[in-house]
């Protein structure tokens, strides 16, 4: 039997940055979701938690209606992230507008009418549909069950596809992480400072922040440029 020469391995010296959707593409990716369905309406809450808020598909799943609060005048979204920290998230408008939506007809569709007490509260009073998303059957009745991280990924996998953004399986489909590189990104380019961005995110470190907003593309003004004394 011969030995098998060693082979060395390639060295990867820069993590992959993924993919991050332009605003065309956003648009595109919220416009294909019917609204008129329930699901649509569960579906696009679950899509702008990640492109408003930034959220990672865990955090999607593990969110429940004690997770909205309200203080100084807006909603607030608390955040149970990885290593059990916490953050705070305050409510992007067009989330909010989502989120209202989802939970008014999840109201109708349980027909528990002190479930959603005004339009502008969120308060909740059934433990028994604590988690903020849920699953559902073909005929849009709510089950118990929270949301698996692997169904978050499926819902945004098949929007993407939807919107001839993406192939609907593979390497190649949009992903839970593309919308909150997208998020970060987004962020970044219209002057938010990167230790919000990493607050937002919940990333222990800078340097991961700077990998999920990637390199920029125009050289053409540098830090040099915002040099004033």
């Amino acid at each position: 039997m011969g030995i098998k020469p060693y082979k060395r391995r390639r060295r990867r010296d820069h993590k992959p940055t993924g993919r991050r959707l332009t605003i065309n593409e956003v648009k595109q990716l919220r416009r294909v979701v019917n609204t008129n369905r329930l699901k649509g309406k569960r579906d696009r809450a679950i899509l702008d938690l990640m492109l408003y808020a930034g959220l990672r598909e865990a955090e999607v799943c593990t969110l429940t209606f004690d997770s909205i609060h309200q203080s100084d005048g807006r909603f607030w979204l608390t955040i149970q992230g990885k290593g059990h920290k916490t953050r705070r998230i305050k409510i992007h408008d067009t989330l909010y507008s989502s989120l209202q939506s989802w939970l008014h007809a999840r109201q109708e569709i349980t027909q528990k009418p002190n479930e959603v007490e005004t339009a502008v509260s969120f308060s909740v009073s059934s433990p028994q549909f604590a988690c903020l998303f849920s699953g559902l059957t073909r005929h849009s009745k709510l089950t118990h069950r929270p949301l698996t991280t692997a169904t978050i990924r499926r819902i945004v996998a098949e929007y993407g596809r939807f919107a001839n953004l993406a192939p609907r399986s593979g390497p190649n489909r949009l992903s839970p992480h593309d919308l909150r590189r997208t998020c970060a990104r987004n962020a970044y380019d219209n002057g938010a400072p990167l230790p919000k961005i990493q607050k937002m995110l919940g990333h222990a470190s800078i340097e991961t922040t700077m990998r999920y907003i990637g390199s920029d593309d125009d050289e053409t003004e540098t830090a040099v440029d915002f040099v004033h004394y």
